[in-house]
Parts: structure tokens; C-alpha cells; sequence
């Protein structure tokens, strides 16, 4: 009896959770204020944990073929383009692959471990769901034309040295990083805006130059702050502002919707990894609370193996 209520409920789990995933995506691409993160990343572990119960627990193969498709095909709901129902047929695939996958492992098995079965498919479900998660993303934001919660890129302080260093080549009268990598704002405005002058000359040369670069960062400066941290302000400001003025005034044959899912695509790859590791744990924990309570039963069978005489 209990079995015969498990299957059912995960399946129907499986489909809500799906489209709830899908209408998060959707309202953090659409809706201003949306959360771009957390609640996503929230559902789709959601997602991923009923997943792999109806991999391990769904019995019947065409049940959970039908859901399974059923539940990737429901993105077009909120993003309804030829290229996006395509890619989600390839997310299919590769969802019915790991599904292959973590059943040969506990089939094949010496000792059933949830985890390590899990583990087997793993890879393939992340993969299926970060190309419909950037498929949808940019069926909406190629649609949407202007009017999507951009992402924020940030340039780390790393690569803002080397852009400094390399602008220093270019132009050696603001090569500020390749001499020091500490320079503070007021000594690169003294450096490149004040040699020479007067004691008394210096000061409005620095209140100037406060003003000046404190509008190119977007903050307010006095003077003692890092310039390498500045100009990753400004580095960082600059991006943003071109992707969002470029998304405004983008036209059908804008890059930027391409770029943007790019870089969307890149980013989703270290986070579901952490994201996944951690679903993946959860599961099988699930899985054997789920097997000491007597929802799933194991047993013992006899196997037998060929193996070469040499």
C-alpha cells in the first residue's frame, strides 16, 4: 500500500516542483525586484531532489519517461520558441541518460549505496537542467528586449591589475599599476595632474580629482582609498552600463542576449556543482530514511559473472 502512494506522489512532486522552477526563472528574468538567486536556486534543489526519487523509486520505465519529458517540455509554458523546444528535447536526453545511469549503478551493485548511485547520474542531470535553465533565459531575454533583470557582472581585483598593467603599455602615462600596485587615489591625482605645482596649487587639484573619478566609480572618494580597487569600480560600472544601455536600444540582431546566456551558462557551473553535491546527499539520505521505514524493501540475489581465464 504504502508503495503503491510513494510512486504516484513523487511524480506528481516531480511536475510541480518543475513548473514551479520555470515560473521562478521566468519572474527573475521579467519581474523587477524578483529574486535572481536564492528562490531559484531554492526550487531547482527542489527539482533536482525529486528528480533523483523517481529515479531510484519510479519502477515503471514509460511512467517516468512520460513525467520526466512532461516536466522539462512545461518551460515553454512561460518561453515558447522553436529553439528553446529544441534544446529542451536535447535536456530530455540527457535527463533520460542519467536516469540510465544511476539505475545500471544500483542494479549492478554489489551493495546498494544510494549516494554513490546518485552520484552516477549526477553530471547528467546538471547538464540537462543548465541547458533548459539558459534556454529559457534566453528565449525570455531575446524577446524581452530591454525589459529583463540583467545580471551584474563584477571584475575581481585581479583582473583589474592586469587590465591596468596593460592599458600602462599602451598609454605609459597612466601605467599607475605596473609601478605600484598599492597607489592610493591621491597619489595617482598628484602623479598625473599635479607635478610640480605649488603646495598651495595642490589642493584644489585634489578636490577635482576626487570629484572626477568619484563619478567614473559611482562612489564617493576621499582620497586615501586604493586606485586599483577604483578602477575595478570602474571597470565593473562601465560593463554594466553597456549591457544595459545595449539591451535597450538592441535589435533583432543583437549580440548581447547570446553573450549574456554565455556568460549565464558559465556561471551556473560552479554553482550547481555545490548545488548538486548537496542534493545529492540529501537524496539518498531521504532514500534510506524512506528504506528503514519500509516504503522500499531490499533483497538479496545471486549473481553470476563471466571473467576470462589467462
Amino acid at each position: 500500500m504504502r508503495k503503491n502512494i510513494l510512486e504516484p506522489v513523487i511524480l506528481a512532486g516531480l511536475l510541480l516542483s518543475a513548473f514551479l522552477s520555470w515560473y521562478v526563472l521566468f519572474r527573475a528574468v521579467m519581474v523587477p525586484g524578483s529574486s535572481t538567486w536564492g528562490a531559484p536556486i531554492a526550487i531547482f534543489f527542489i527539482l533536482l531532489v525529486f528528480f533523483f526519487l523517481c529515479a531510484v523509486l519510479v519502477r515503471r520505465p514509460a511512467y517516468l519517461g512520460a513525467v520526466l519529458a512532461a516536466s522539462l517540455l512545461l518551460s515553454l509554458v512561460f518561453a515558447a520558441t522553436p529553439l528553446h523546444f529544441v534544446l529542451l528535447l536535447l535536456s530530455a536526453g540527457i535527463a533520460f541518460w542519467a536516469v540510465r545511469s544511476i539505475r545500471e549503478s544500483l542494479n549492478f551493485s554489489i551493495r546498494i549505496r544510494f549516494f554513490n548511485s546518485l552520484l552516477s547520474g549526477r553530471g547528467y542531470v546538471v547538464l540537462a537542467l543548465i541547458i533548459a535553465i539558459t534556454s529559457q533565459y534566453y528565449a525570455l531575454v531575446n524577446r524581452a528586449r530591454g525589459e529583463v533583470n540583467l545580471p551584474t557582472f563584477e571584475i575581481s581585483r585581479t583582473a583589474a591589475l592586469y587590465l591596468g598593467k596593460l592599458y600602462g603599455h599602451i598609454n605609459p602615462d597612466y601605467s599607475f599599476f605596473s609601478s605600484a600596485r598599492e597607489m592610493t587615489v591621491d597619489k595617482f591625482i598628484m602623479q598625473n595632474q599635479a607635478p610640480g605645482r605649488e603646495a598651495a596649487a595642490i589642493k584644489p587639484v585634489l578636490e577635482r580629482g576626487r570629484k572626477q573619478l568619484s563619478v567614473l566609480s559611482g562612489r564617493q572618494l576621499g582620497g586615501g582609498e586604493q586606485m586599483a580597487d577604483v578602477f575595478v569600480d570602474l571597470v565593473t560600472r562601465k560593463i554594466n552600463d553597456y549591457f544595459a544601455v545595449g539591451m535597450a536600444q538592441s535589435g533583432k540582431a543583437s549580440a548581447i542576449p547570446l553573450f549574456l546566456t554565455c556568460v549565464l551558462f558559465l556561471t551556473l557551473l560552479p554553482v550547481a556543482t555545490i548545488v548538486s553535491y548537496a542534493g545529492t546527499l540529501f537524496s539518498a539520505v531521504l532514500c534510506g530514511v524512506l528504506l528503514k521505514k519500509g516504503f522500499i524493501k531490499k533483497e538479496s540475489k545471486q549473481v553470476q559473472a563471466e571473467s576470462l581465464l589467462l
